[in-house]
């Protein structure tokens, strides 16, 4: 290993976070805790299994406010490289923040659990309701 391809340090790092992941059967969401993370994979406890070659979007609550105030999120677009007792592995693709809702309104909030496909709709019904 040359200079310029140092592996990235790693960080124990605990944050809340919640994962999309598209799966052959469907898209999984669920809630987790970040363990380790670098600028290039995180290392989380997500709440089911997820498979390796998996997309997902995994959103981390930030701990940090912007301007002192405003409530953040670190969204990281990734792909899980490893999956094995309770523990998963992502490797990072993109990231960016976004705000995030007030505190209050995530307490409401339900769990998501996997999503059902949508019910077949008549046209004609939607249509009349609409």
């Amino acid at each position: 290993m040359t200079s310029t391809q140092r592996t990235p340090r790693r960080y124990p790092i605990r944050f809340q976070l919640r994962y999309k992941a598209i799966s052959k059967h469907g898209t999984l969401h669920g809630f987790g805790q970040s363990g380790m993370m670098s600028s290039k994979e995180i290392i989380f406890a997500p709440g089911e299994a997820l498979e390796p070659g998996m997309k997902a979007e995994i959103a981390v609550a930030w701990p940090f406010l912007l301007d002192g105030q405003i409530r953040l999120q670190l969204v990281l677009e990734t792909t899980i490289t490893a999956s094995h007792g309770g523990v998963a592995e992502a490797r990072i693709l993109t990231y960016h923040f976004r705000t995030r809702r007030s505190a209050e309104a995530e307490r409401r909030e339900e769990p998501i659990r996997t999503e059902a496909p949508p019910p077949a709709v008549d046209r004609h019904l939607a249509a009349a309701h609409a």
